[in-house]
């Protein structure tokens, strides 16, 4: 009967600190990258303004040079970019930039999006730039904590804030009309 208890304790003991922890980073089980995906409704938005929105927003977000490119398969435009957000700094050493890799497929009513191909930006000692993508920069630490206040919970919760405040930009650009309607309700 001892063992059984004792058994029974290190079990929900065990299963307590796992509940601490964050969750996994989510890795597509095609590719090995983490990768951020959804499809969100966007009711009553046409394609053909679905895709146009999506275009300002790609220009908006997108690295210099490296322009979007748009391409429409069995009628899903598809929109590819290489974009940008700033991720709010932690120390002098942070990250201070996520670049990713939007795929957006536009259907009338609906989006799905695609980030990946995550890759950190950070500052080194002699200013120069260093990237390295978030599958290496996570999988040198353990999972942290949900709580507490050491670097690897911070910046972790930092990363997370950065790649929802991307799909959301995504999202208020795609759910925003791109000129306001006059007094007639017409868009000029």
């Amino acid at each position: 009967m001892r063992p059984l208890l004792l058994f029974l304790l290190l079990l929900l003991g065990g299963q307590r600190v796992a509940a601490q922890l964050l969750p996994p980073l989510p890795v597509s089980t095609a590719t090995g990258l983490v990768t951020y995906t959804d499809v969100v409704p966007t009711p009553g938005v046409v394609q053909a303004s679905l895709l146009a929105r999506a275009r300002v927003w790609a220009n908006r977000v997108s690295v210099p040079n490296k322009p979007p490119l748009a391409v429409n398969e069995l009628g899903t435009d598809i929109l590819i970019v290489a974009g940008t957000q700033a991720i709010e700094p932690i120390n002098g050493s942070s990250p201070q930039t996520l670049y990713y890799l939007a795929q957006v497929a536009l259907r009338e009513g609906r989006y799905q999006y695609k980030f990946e191909e995550l890759t950190l930006e950070t500052g080194n000692t002699a200013g120069l730039a260093t990237y390295q993508t978030a599958e290496s920069y996570f999988a040198q630490n353990p999972l942290p904590k949900a709580s507490g206040n050491s670097y690897a919970t911070r910046f972790r919760k930092a990363f997370d804030e950065a790649v929802a405040r991307a799909a959301t930009t995504l999202h208020s650009a795609l759910v925003t009309p791109l000129t306001i309607p006059n007094a007639n309700g017409t868009e000029w």
